[in-house]
């Protein structure tokens, strides 16, 4: 195991150096242009990155997810420096779109070659390879769970018989037992890592650490967090003190951030200019003909943080008095004949895309809602202020889940908080896109039906 450790770095190392050195030359051979000591500096760069990030750690328990993060973190870090120092040499001088080509070749072929080891990898060792004999110590929740997950998770490549109790054997064994602490004492030889519960007597624990560390075997300890809502946690250290840091969220993150706004600007754009512009000159002339008043309906809603901003809709009801206090459905009075089209459609929702592209929205997230609303229910639904943690969307997994619409009991809204809240512990990039597909063949449903 430890040959494989030092040498699968370096294989994956000299891989994506290949990778790398391939995307230059065609990138050359296309624009007619020599190899020289700037690409090899690229080159270097690439390697040095990605042993700085430690981007072949695709351990045991890292997700897909996680390995196709680092990597268009790794290749946006890359294509980053090159352009800023491009501004200072001003050595590459090629088109566009010549750029957009290298970027996309180089970002697939990363992509595909990490995923394509990662699965090698969990194949490998849920096939027996890589493997590491592992003591769990505590025979009680935190013990018998881990258990079971490495049990249920072969390509985690973890393997253990049983676990070591702390005092006295247990009836209920639905879990089998490897003996007391003395026994891994006695054997503690053919294992590679020893996993502890932190539910055992802290003296204990100290003279197992003690042990372990007198005979160069890897510890790790089994907390037992008394809130397990927490999906995600950090441990650090503040000098000396160690801190656990819960509940961070995918989008706390800054280059999820970013990734997230540019996807915003992008969507929003190609909506605004491909849609947009000719619905609100279409949709505009019908509205007018059929009531007095503006094409848009702006109404204020509570944003990032609870602020308050101005959300656009095109005006589906006449002009009245109760705009802010009353809740519509489909079937209100107020409506329109084309309001009434445009409401059940969704269509009323698409000039959101300028609020999404000055940045008071994002395209996904939780449904900004009236003022009113939210005052009615911020008291009664626990946590509802999470769902303002970030940008509202123009659509969100809610209402790909058939929550939409008006809000009519405390089940509604309080589904509504749940999945939104559940959105922002999940979130991904790939989260994103599959929301706006079913969120557009659900339009497409509704407006052939």
């Amino acid at each position: 195991m430890k040959r494989f450790n030092l040498l699968f770095p370096v294989i994956f190392l000299a891989c994506e150096t290949v990778i790398i050195s391939f995307v230059t030359s065609l990138m050359h051979f296309l624009t007619f242009s020599t190899w020289n000591i700037y690409n090899t500096l690229i080159v270097l760069f690439w390697v040095i990155l990605n042993i700085y990030i430690k981007s072949f750690n695709i351990g045991r328990g890292v997700s897909y997810s996680n390995t196709i993060k680092t990597a268009l973190k790794s290749v946006f870090i890359l294509f980053s420096v090159l352009a800023i120092g491009n501004l200072f040499v001003d050595y590459y001088t090629f088109s566009i779109r010549s750029i957009l080509f290298s970027v996309f070749v180089f970002t697939i072929s990363i992509l595909f070659f990490r995923v394509l080891t990662h699965f090698i990898l969990d194949s490998y060792r849920s096939y027996g390879g890589n493997i590491k004999n592992i003591a769990i110590i505590g025979y009680d929740k935190m013990g018998k769970t881990f258990y079971n997950t490495i049990k249920n998770n072969p390509h985690l490549g973890l393997r253990s018989n049983g676990i070591f109790f702390y005092k006295s054997k247990h009836l209920n064994k639905n879990v089998p037992e490897n003996g007391s602490i003395n026994k891994f004492y006695n054997n503690y030889k053919q294992y590679n890592e020893v996993f502890i519960s932190t539910k055992i007597p802290l003296k204990t624990q100290k003279e197992i650490i003690d042990f372990c560390d007198r005979n160069l075997i890897s510890v790790k300890l089994l907390p037992e967090l008394v809130n397990y809502e927490f999906k995600n946690f950090f441990i650090k250290k503040l000098y000396n003190i160690p801190v656990i840091e819960v509940n961070q969220l995918p989008l706390d993150v800054w280059y999820n951030k970013i990734f997230k706004r540019v996807f915003d600007i992008i969507f929003s754009f190609f909506v605004l200019a491909f849609f947009v512009s000719w619905m609100y000159l279409i949709f505009g002339l019908i509205i007018k003909s059929q009531s007095k008043g503006p094409v848009l309906f702006v109404q204020k809603r509570h944003g990032l943080g609870g602020r308050v901003f101005n959300c656009f809709k095109f005006r589906t009801m006449i002009k009245n008095d109760e705009e802010d206090t009353k809740f519509a459905d489909n079937n209100d009075e107020r409506l329109t004949k084309f309001g009434k089209f445009l409401k059940i459609s969704a269509l009323d929702e698409m000039p959101q895309f300028f609020n999404v592209l000055i940045g008071n929205m994002s395209v996904v997230g939780p449904r900004p809602h009236p003022i009113k609303l939210n005052e009615l229910y911020s008291k009664k639904i626990d946590k509802f202020s999470k769902r303002h943690q970030f940008k509202p969307g123009i659509t969100g997994l809610a209402q790909i889940q058939g929550f939409r619409g008006k809000i009519c009991d405390f089940y509604d809204m309080s589904s509504r908080v749940k999945l939104d809240r559940y959105y922002f512990k999940n979130w991904t990039i790939f989260l994103d896109l599959k929301i706006c597909l079913k969120t557009f063949f659900g339009i497409l449903r509704l407006n052939i039906n």
